[in-house]
């Protein structure tokens, strides 16, 4: 019988669960014509009402039953969760470990009753908290929204001060608590790995590159790490240690951790494949397909993988240290001659040419581009990228005042 999968929005995961052969169920707000084509059961649902999707999906279930449900989307991870448990399957993301890999407080306790090394922290719920909190922590300390991900919101304070105003900030933005954590000095690194029946297989290491503060913002990564052996070894445990801890199982996810001087350190538990072109690195440089390989562990089977296409991968991400008109030559995204790696590259610009831009720490700044790279050598790849720089010509007018011609568009490709 050929295993039939329910998605929770994403094209990358139904295109690789087709193209494998697998019978795909899609649940989305807005399906494009060529998914309903592609989908064997294309679902249009409204995600605010997930008691209705639960009841619409256990009908279609009592016809042609689904044997696993998954989803990329941090926000829909619960209602995976739920729907697991309403149909009644073996596998996938159980609802309460959703809600506990996706509440960082939880996590981070969930994690340092099971023995692990975690970042000492706590949770406040008005902004008047917060200076008390973050002098019984050690100033600077992190702080962030207690159910963000990726490092979304998070700032760092140096004053008792600023962390009573970046708690204000997250509570007007609409949350009703924040967490408070001690800042940890080292390297970030981030482990994709699955678990299936109790036993963790890492599929990656990937050593992060991180702006500056107080964002901290992500500028990408270099697959694979260059970790020694030992302290690969070590984190591969705490990994496999923290995913017991949380009770995930039969799911995937990104461990991040911090290489402080004291040792690792476990940060986050994100339930799910790496984010944006991240994957498609993943993908390149292990033979592992992410989404495919999210779908065969709610299915209980163990996954294999195809042959790498290439050793090494960079992912760089595109900032500014201050805002301005942006030109570029856009022609450069499609074809830069002379590239040593045989794998075309992955350049993507999010504002036209001569649109604003905003500095890298700026509220609604960040990232506003990314190249992705995958080749033979290290060497290969900083030439190569230096190529597409030269190509791409980026020149920035600078502009004293952008807030109001700023135009933001945040990176939504989503697997």
């Amino acid at each position: 019988m050929t295993n039939r999968v329910l998605v929770l929005s994403g094209r990358r995961t139904v295109e690789n669960l087709k193209a494998a052969g697998y019978q795909v169920g899609l649940a989305s707000e807005s399906i494009p014509f060529d998914l309903t084509l592609t989908a064997d059961i294309p679902i249009e649902v409204d995600f605010g009402d997930w008691p209705a999707i639960i009841e619409q999906v256990a009908r279609l279930h009592g016809h042609a039953p689904f044997q696993a449900v998954v989803t990329q989307l941090e926000r829909l991870l619960p209602l995976a969760g739920q729907l697991r448990e309403r149909l009644g399957l073996t596998g996938g993301i159980s609802q309460q470990a959703a809600v506990d890999c996706t509440d960082k407080p939880t996590t981070l306790r969930l994690l340092r009753e099971a023995g692990l090394p975690v970042a000492r922290h706590a949770t406040v719920t008005s902004a008047a908290q917060a200076p008390a909190a973050a002098r019984e922590l050690g100033l600077p300390v992190i702080v962030k929204p207690r159910a963000a991900a990726s490092g979304a919101g998070l700032s760092l304070c140096q004053t008792a001060a600023d962390a009573e105003t970046a708690v204000a900030a997250i509570l007007a933005d609409g949350h009703d608590s924040a967490l408070l954590e001690e800042y940890l000095r080292g390297t970030e690194i981030g482990l994709f790995a699955y678990r299936l029946a109790g036993r963790t297989e890492i599929i990656t290491c990937l050593e992060a590159v991180v702006g500056p503060p107080p964002r901290f913002v992500k500028l990408g990564g270099d697959f694979p790490s260059q970790l020694p052996a030992d302290v690969l070894a070590q984190v591969s445990d705490l990994t496999a240690r923290a995913l017991a801890a949380v009770g995930l199982d039969n799911w995937v996810a990104t461990v991040q951790m911090m290489l402080t001087s004291d040792g690792p350190r476990v940060m986050e538990i994100n339930p799910r494949v790496p984010g944006g072109q991240t994957v498609e690195l993943v993908a390149a440089t292990t033979g592992y397909e992410p989404t495919l390989v999210a779908a065969q562990v709610a299915l209980g089977i163990r996954p294999e993988p195809t042959v790498a296409r290439a050793p090494f991968a960079w992912y760089r991400c595109l900032t500014f240290d201050e805002a301005g008109h942006l030109f570029y030559r856009a022609e450069a995204q499609e074809d830069v001659p002379g590239l040593e790696t045989d794998m075309p590259p992955v350049i993507e610009l999010d504002v036209e040419p001569g649109e604003v831009v905003l500095p890298i720490n700026h509220p609604r700044g960040g990232v506003f581009g990314r190249i992705m790279l995958r080749g033979a050598s290290q060497e290969a790849l900083a030439r190569d990228y230096a190529r597409i720089m030269a190509a791409l010509d980026l020149r920035l007018e600078p502009l004293s005042d952008a807030e109001h011609e700023a135009v933001w568009r945040p990176h939504t490709r989503c697997c």
